[in-house]
């Protein structure tokens, strides 16, 4: 079975992001069994912070208005932001390196990053340096990744993964020797480690905004060299593409999209790896078309298992997103067997 949008890869999109509305909108009603508020009036609170149209709208309660705009609408716009950066960062990085099982975690920026929000917990520096300590981590950890990866002046992209995954097991180990000598915050570093979108607020989401939105916008970019790589380096090199300066670009940005994200949510597995390969399944490899999807996708997907978290007791949402996850991924498998899209 081939992909089912190939043709109509518009039509996809189109449909996905009417899909993501309508999980955003059923998310605002989502909380406390205690605070229940009705979906016309959480529509209402969110179109009367609106110019213009928010003067014609009705007076809501001071209580409701809190609820819905400092707790629960950065949480809902984090979980877009997040799923749609890390879908970005998996389409670049599997299609860099030819691989569907490459991930924004691969080059172990992510072990980084838990690192540094460890280090950040048990010294007790509060929350404002917490994300700051795992994106330096998380960047450091990239670029001495990078380093290690060049061959000749150039990168290789067999060192570059056997890089990642050396580095990431040895910044995980110093993690684990962390939490096995730390007598504080150790059940904060546990559930940081997780994964979670509580906690957002809405700086966290002015911070995501631009970035994810200005790397997005590169990778997409550069659909056209990551779809010319498809059919390999020298291929891609007598085509007109300057390999490796698209290669360093499209890594630093993959690597500055995930970093970020990790540094505000922790680690959120398997978004940036599934989602891609599933958008691949739904509308083919061209990345003009693939990028765009997965970020969809992503956003989809993510703000779908939050909203699930917050039914089943607010547990960190990285164990929701491998727990229905893996069973999607397996269905698509099993359903377009033959066809992977590779």
């Amino acid at each position: 079975m081939g992909a089912p949008f190939r043709e109509h890869p518009k039509l996809c999109f189109t449909l996905l992001a009417l899909g993501l509305v309508l999980v955003m909108v059923a998310s605002l009603t989502v909380g406390s069994k205690a605070v229940n508020i009705p979906v016309e009036r959480v529509v209402g609170i969110v179109l009367s912070r609106l110019p213009l149209i928010g003067r014609k709208m009705p007076e809501y309660s001071d209580k409701d208005i809190s609820i819905i705009i400092l707790v629960r609408l950065p949480r809902l716009l984090m979980g877009v932001l997040v799923g749609a950066g890390l879908s970005v960062s998996g389409s670049s990085m599997q299609g860099i390196f030819r691989n569907p099982l490459a991930s924004p975690y691969i080059l172990g920026f992510s072990a980084g990053g838990a690192l540094g929000a460890s280090i950040a917990i048990v010294l007790g520096l509060g929350l404002f340096w917490l994300p700051i300590f795992a994106f330096i981590l998380g960047m450091s950890t990239a670029f001495l990744v990078f380093f290690l990866g060049r061959v000749n002046g150039r990168i290789d992209t067999p060192s570059l993964l056997l890089a990642g995954i050396a580095v990431g097991s040895f910044m995980g180990a110093l993690t684990s020797y962390i939490k096995f000598m730390s007598h504080r915050g150790l059940q904060d570093i546990v559930f940081w480690i997780m994964g979670g979108l509580h906690g957002s607020m809405w700086s966290h989401v002015f911070i995501l905004i631009p970035l994810i939105s200005v790397s997005s916008a590169i990778v997409l970019f550069f659909s056209r060299e990551l779809n010319v790589l498809q059919t390999g380096e020298e291929s891609a090199s007598q085509l007109g593409v300057e390999v490796q300066r698209s290669k360093v670009i499209l890594l630093c940005v993959s690597s500055l999209l995930a970093s970020a994200v990790v540094a505000f949510t922790g680690v959120i597995g398997f978004v940036g790896l599934i989602m891609p390969h599933s958008a691949r399944l739904l509308v083919g490899p061209n990345h003009r078309h693939l990028i765009p999807t997965s970020a969809v996708l992503g956003a989809l997907f993510l703000v779908g298992c939050d909203t699930l978290v917050r039914l089943m007791g607010n547990m960190p949402v990285g164990i929701v997103t491998g727990l229905f996850g893996a069973p999607f991924f397996i269905y698509l498998l099993v359903k377009n067997r033959g066809d992977t899209g590779w």
